[in-house]
């Protein structure tokens, strides 16, 4: 092909993208036009969105959503549907016309089957402060007022495979039927159960959703910046037990952690010991059905945050019998905080031995 054929081919081929762009998104000029993009779906109100339930063909997931001032807290449920054998394609039956036929045209694959979700629980991260706010209110991209059932069906609109529930502080609530993607995009349309209008959403309202665990999940268990603890008591499964104090926090980078009869002398095994535990992180949440009984962790530390009984930290074991040798035990690590909702989350193995094997030297004065 000519060099000038191509040019000549790709302004056609920008002529027509630009063409059906402008179809798509009507008349800019007209208000009926205006009036169908960046509509609100929902307003919570003042008080927010308090719960959102996402219920899809592949992942479900709950938000529940406590916001007090400034403070944002979020617990959230969520888990994938496993893919389980369908059912096999219908044997033809009849005659030889109707073998030949099924011959001729080979019968479609079973859609595939997705069982009940497999669920666990965590707290929400910072992306849930971000889906919260696209919530205050809902807008959508654009709203379709009049559709035929050709339309809808072209949008995934017909047999919608998930839906989308909220409710906000007030009590006020709306459901949504989810649809398909945008040709082109990862917005998706959705259409409201009781008034049928369909909007199209933005894939940041939805994406999060559809992936929350990987996307929602606060690994960070305190919950709290290490400059806001004044003070902290340490107490060991041994009974022996300390109290540090916090030194220089106006001041993030020089902070330190001592002992308060010396409080102006850095103490490098304290702090470090300290530092540690602000750097602790979830790695696994457990199944919900796979949560370890609180009997079944031994636990070896307790640490009390000055400022609140809600603040702690307790770290634990567990026994790892396949790992461990007659002479030499091998431990799985656990922590818990108010954060998680005082269930026991798995911390990693060498951050979990190294406090263990340093809390002698931290306790015992």
């Amino acid at each position: 092909m000519k060099p000038i054929e191509t040019w000549i081919y790709a302004a056609l081929l920008l002529i027509s993208l630009g063409l059906a762009w402008s179809a798509w998104q009507g008349d800019d000029d007209s208000e009926q036009g205006a009036a169908s993009r960046n509509v609100v779906v929902f307003d919570p109100g003042s008080g927010g969105v308090a719960l959102l339930d996402w219920h899809g063909e592949r992942n479900v997931a709950s938000v529940e959503i406590d916001a007090k001032g400034d403070e944002l807290l979020s617990w959230v449920s969520a888990g994938k549907r496993p893919k389980i054998d369908g059912p096999t394609a219908p044997e033809a039956a009849g005659d030889d016309d109707s073998a030949a036929a099924a011959e001729e045209e080979p019968a479609k694959p079973a859609p595939p089957v997705y069982g009940e979700p497999e669920m666990r629980s965590f707290p929400g991260g910072k992306k849930v402060a971000e889906l919260v706010e696209r919530f205050a209110p809902l807008r959508a991209i654009r709203r379709f007022d009049t559709l035929d059932d050709e339309t809808l069906a072209e949008m995934g609109l017909d047999e919608p495979k998930a839906t989308l529930s909220m409710t906000s502080v007030a009590g006020k609530s709306l459901d949504l039927q989810v649809g398909g993607k945008a040709y082109g995009s990862s917005d998706t349309y959705v259409r409201n159960e009781t008034s049928g209008t369909v909007y199209l959403l933005s894939s940041k309202v939805l994406g999060p959703l559809r992936s929350a665990e990987s996307r929602l999940m606060e690994r960070n268990i305190l919950g709290f910046p290490a400059v806001d603890a004044k003070e902290a008591t340490l107490a060991a499964a041994t009974g022996a037990s300390r109290t540090l104090s916090h030194q220089g926090t106006h001041d993030e980078d020089n902070a330190y952690w001592a002992d308060p009869t010396s409080a102006d002398q850095l103490d490098t095994n304290l702090d470090g010991f300290m530092k540690k535990i602000f750097q602790l992180r979830a790695t696994t949440y457990p199944k919900d059905d796979e949560r370890p009984a609180a009997e079944s962790v031994e636990s070896v530390l307790r640490v009390a945050f000055a400022g609140g009984k809600d603040r702690y930290l307790e770290l634990g074991r567990i026994l790892d019998e396949k790992r461990s040798r007659e002479d030499e035990p091998a431990y799985d690590w656990h922590a818990r905080t108010h954060l998680t909702r005082d269930g026991w989350v798995r911390v990693s193995r060498t951050a979990g031995r190294e406090l263990g094997d340093a809390l002698g030297d931290v306790v015992d004065r």
